[in-house]
């Protein structure tokens, strides 16, 4: 695609044509260069685009249930959307955090997917946090300009959060995966999370949280190794989503239904005839009323249903001292 030049490189670009000094190949040359993005090898990504959408789904999904928990505990008007998700080395991430920061450590869990010792790591900003803080303390929200180490209180009342957020992840995460997430601990200083290398290539997910005019940011730091499992199970459903199915397994599956329908009950009735009565007179029968009914005596058959649907027709007899019904038709 073409350059497209501004209003002042036109004027520049026709004043130097009408004075001849104008160089058209260096002009065409620049403007017609293709826009090349750069790759480094040395470090290849660990997320394809669709891994990245399908983190993108599950933290819009978190953002909505995070907001309408915060507007609740708060009692403020919160709101919470996905910035962006990207990929970089972890370096980049742990060199953006100031010395002092609230960043709890999260564990991974999950039985289907064999993991356990895995954990993320979550990131929200200072005026953010003092803001929940003075809130959740009786305050108006006002406090955040606040220039100091968090204190073993305040660190106890984000813990409290922390841990609903754990509840949230695992909601928004349940319509993709089965997995579960716990607090494991609470972190002041970047220089002690030691579990993810500075090479390590991390997902990086911006959630920007506005507490009436304040905004900030919630960080999440998804190491690839955490979530390696995860998406070698996700890739494979799609791979097999996408291949067309045998027919022979097509058929296989069908007798395989039908197979486990046939011990299923079905109630089968054998019905008379029916009639309709007001509520006038069903509260005026006594014993011994006479009810007629709309099926005429030359017929001499009688509908049987299974369920809810007319399957046959038959005739009413006794056998073995009990009422029975011959079959005579099967009603189409």
């Amino acid at each position: 695609m073409a350059e497209v030049l501004s209003q002042d490189q036109i004027d520049k670009l026709l004043g130097s044509l009408q004075s001849g000094s104008a160089d058209i190949s260096e002009i065409e040359e620049r403007t017609s260069a293709q826009k090349v993005k750069e790759y480094d090898f040395l470090s290849p990504k660990k997320f394809t685009r669709e891994q990245i959408r399908f983190l993108e789904n599950i933290f819009e999904n978190f953002s909505r249930r995070f907001s309408s928990q915060l507007s609740g505990l708060l009692r403020l008007n919160c709101q919470a959307e996905v910035l962006q998700v990207e990929e970089e080395e972890f370096r980049e991430f742990s060199n953006a955090l100031n010395d002092s920061v609230l960043l709890p450590v999260l564990g991974l869990h999950s039985e289907e997917y064999k993991i356990d010792d895995k954990q993320i790591l979550m990131e929200m900003s200072r005026p953010i946090s003092f803001c929940i803080i003075d809130r959740m303390m009786g305050g108006n929200g006002s406090g955040y300009r606040i220039d100091r180490d968090y204190t073993e209180i305040e660190i106890s009342l984000m813990e409290y959060l922390f841990k609903q957020i754990t509840v949230l992840l695992k909601d928004a995460w349940s319509n993709y995966a089965n997995v579960s997430f716990s607090l494991d601990s609470i972190e002041t200083n970047s220089q002690m999370i030691q579990f993810i290398q500075p090479d390590d290539s991390v997902a990086i997910v911006v959630v920007q949280v506005e507490l009436n005019d304040l905004k900030g940011n919630l960080n999440i730091c998804l190491p690839a190794s955490s979530l390696e499992e995860i998406f070698k199970r996700f890739d494979s459903k799609s791979v097999k989503a996408s291949k067309k199915d045998d027919p022979e397994e097509i058929q296989q599956r069908r007798e395989n239904i039908l197979t486990a329908l046939k011990d299923t009950a079905l109630t089968v009735s054998a019905i008379l005839g029916q009639t309709d009565v007001t509520l006038k007179d069903l509260l005026e029968l006594q014993r011994g009323d006479i009810i007629p009914l709309d099926t005429p005596v030359s017929r001499g058959s009688v509908v049987v249903k299974v369920e809810k649907l007319d399957w046959f027709r038959g005739t009413v007899g006794i056998k073995r001292k009990n009422y029975a019904v011959k079959i005579e038709k099967v009603i189409q």
